[in-house]
């Protein structure tokens, strides 16, 4: 079967190639007729449109994103914090018709980068800060956007890249002196993921890990200076894994009076092992988290409130815009005090 193509139809028709080609890619530039005459006539002859790759490989454009997770795919449809972040993006990328991929590089997998060199994308946001994913898009020439600060400079920013962040150092620090003006002396710190080299689920002093690379605990340690801490990295941010935890905070002759986690939803699952233990939170034990999600209200907890949505909004608007002029965006945050956290009796 002869392949049907534009200079096809616009010889039948009597009109130029590029009037068969607006027809298809830019409908602004025909009346509304002349457009009409150009499909049915494409339809009557068996031509469906442009090829996509072809097209693609004219334009260098793919009108296609990616954004990067470093944990397995399906937890950007399980972490209340992903999804609240994924729809704000998703709505300002369908408003521009441009499409969404979705990539998982698990942090210190090399072999993983694969799937940066060979994404077919026009730009890059990630959730989980500057990590070598974004080092090899920026690599290819990709435009970069990332939206958690995990280390500074020597000039306390981020030395490379588009960001829309918080200040996560400064959050945490008034985490930390939160809990020491209500007198608490003995605070356990729950880190979604374990550091370089340590055990997920095992105690360890302020001394044991260097969070360098994590201002958000970074912020934590400086704010609860000259208080006694211990740091349980769990493993994942999730909220069986804050449930699991409880064996290890809440199951204990000296039981800590104040557990911070680094995530809401890390907190929600402690929160649920306190209530299978009939521990109640800001009574017997405080608790604070970090994000501010819509379930944290209603639990009481104390937390970090972050503007998640904006997060995404304006990190789609910075892949979408380059001419925009402020690519480096931090946005406020608010220490949030609910029922959760007490002083010391």
């Amino acid at each position: 079967m002869v392949k049907v193509t534009q200079q096809d139809i616009a010889k039948v028709l009597g009109v130029s190639v590029m009037t068969v080609s607006n027809a298809f890619n830019r409908p602004d530039q025909l009346s509304a007729g002349l457009r009409q005459r150009v499909l049915e006539r494409a339809a009557k002859m068996g031509y469906t449109g442009p090829d996509a790759v072809a097209r693609q490989l004219r334009s260098g454009r793919t009108n296609t994103f990616a954004v990067v997770f470093e944990e397995r795919l399906s937890y950007a449809f399980s972490d209340p914090f992903s999804v609240a972040w994924l729809a704000a993006f998703s709505e300002v990328m369908e408003r521009k018709r441009a499409s969404i991929t979705l990539l998982s590089v698990p942090a210190g997998d090399i072999d993983a980068l694969a799937a940066i060199q060979d994404a077919a994308v026009d730009g890059i946001a990630g959730l989980c800060g500057d990590q070598p994913a974004m080092a090899r898009a920026r690599e290819r020439g990709l435009p970069t956007v990332y939206c958690t600060m995990e280390a500074r400079s020597a000039e306390g920013v981020p030395s490379s890249g588009d960001y829309v962040v918080i200040d996560d150092y400064a959050a945490g620090v008034e985490v930390g002196q939160h809990l020491r003006r209500l007198g608490h002396r003995r605070v356990f710190l729950l880190a979604g993921e374990a550091f370089a080299g340590q055990v997920p689920m095992k105690e360890y002093r302020r001394g044991d890990v260097h969070p360098s690379d994590h201002l958000r605990i970074s912020g934590l340690l400086d704010g609860l200076a000259g208080v006694d801490v211990t740091i349980v990295p769990i493993g994942t941010n999730s909220w069986a894994a804050g449930q699991a935890v409880g064996t290890i905070v809440l199951d204990r002759r000296d039981r800590p009076t104040a557990v911070v986690a680094v995530s809401d939803v890390i907190a929600l699952g402690l929160m649920d092992a306190c209530r299978q233990r009939g521990l109640t939170p800001g009574r017997d034990i405080s608790l604070v988290g970090f994000d501010d999600l819509p379930e944290s209200a209603a639990a009481g907890l104390t937390t970090i409130h972050q503007p998640v949505q904006d997060k995404g909004r304006l990190a789609a608007e910075l892949l979408l815009d380059p001419e925009r002029p402020d690519r480096r965006i931090v946005l406020p945050h608010e220490l949030i005090v609910r029922s959760s956290t007490h002083p010391v009796a």
